[in-house]
């Protein structure tokens, strides 16, 4: 199922189907069930840094 991805150069941004797809298995996880894929989700949706989160959760 996973295909392998090309590697690049040079390149210091990465491309939109990169970011396209690690948002994509970020929501599969968060839908999975995974709790800090579903933090991570909030965190960059509220642009916030994710470290105060994921402190909460193991306290």
């Amino acid at each position: 199922m996973s295909a392998a991805m090309k590697t690049r150069g040079r390149q210091a941004k990465p491309t939109r189907n990169e970011v396209s797809a690690a948002w994509d298995r970020i929501r599969s996880a968060a839908d999975g069930g995974d709790l800090q894929a579903s933090a991570l989700l909030i965190a960059l949706v509220e642009n916030k840094p994710l470290s105060p989160v994921l402190e909460r959760a193991s306290a």
